[in-house]
């Protein structure tokens, strides 16, 4: 099974639809950027590339509880004890149910480059802040024990694109399944990844996870149907297609 894009076209009639849409969204405009990060090997960053996306909104925050809980209530009788506040990343939910969600209110999954340009400041081989982690100090959370648990959306500062949570609290379902050969071959212009696969990739690293792995440029993946994850939840993206947009 793969994923739905949603392109949306925005006549002024629409305005409405707009700003409800988009509300705690960040529109990232179009442009180039570099993705990935060599060091980090085939497996998890390399290659760097120069990527072209096109215009798109994506969530300031991760999902919570309380907004995963409104289209399915369920989940409510299976939270996670190491995110289980109303406005804690939601987790322990498979892929296919982070992608049906941001269907039902309209969005879908951001693509990994996406994601990352929305997560980065222009060098994958380095956190959303740049150089280092301090633990006296922490600017995200990450690096500690499970047992510490997630902390509730927006804890912490947003990046420089005023995103909250790009790096730590939670790891984050992507669109694209993972492959490592697909990245040299990839198109450089909204790529989208590989068609098909056996696991999906996940980004931004968790609270319980290694520092590294909050590095811009890192992937990591994990099979889509466990719903067994206490440490990956989701954000979701709109896509634009506006006419007169320019790629820089």
């Amino acid at each position: 099974m793969g994923f739905l894009f949603i392109t949306w076209v925005f006549p002024a009639s629409a305005q409405k639809l707009e700003d409800s849409l988009t509300k705690d969204m960040v529109l990232i405009p179009g442009g180039v950027f570099k993705r990935g990060c060599d060091r980090f090997g085939p497996q998890h960053g390399a290659p760097e590339q120069t990527v072209h996306l096109d215009s798109y909104w994506i969530d300031k925050y991760e999902v919570t509880n309380e907004m995963f809980e409104k289209y399915f209530s369920e989940h409510s009788l299976r939270r996670s004890i190491f995110s289980e506040c109303d406005n804690c990343p939601v987790s322990k939910l498979n892929w296919y149910e982070a992608a049906d969600y941001c269907h039902l209110i309209g969005k879908s999954l951001p693509s990994e480059a996406q994601w990352e340009r929305a997560a980065s400041n222009g060098d994958g081989c380095q956190f959303p802040w740049g150089e280092g982690f301090d633990l006296m100090n922490p600017p995200a959370r990450g690096g500690v024990k499970l047992r510490d648990k997630a902390t509730p959306v927006g804890s912490f500062s947003p990046n420089v694109n005023g995103l909250y949570d790009m790096a730590g609290n939670m790891w984050e379902w992507v669109g694209d399944w993972f492959s490592i050969e697909f990245y040299f071959t990839d198109i450089l212009r909204n790529p989208r990844g590989p068609m098909r696969g056996l696991m999906k990739v996940r980004r931004g690293g968790s609270w319980s996870d290694s520092v590294v792995a909050m590095a811009s440029g890192y992937r990591d993946w994990s099979y889509p149907l466990s719903r067994g994850f206490n440490d990956i939840g989701f954000r979701c993206a709109i896509n634009l297609n506006i006419k007169g947009s320019k790629i820089d």
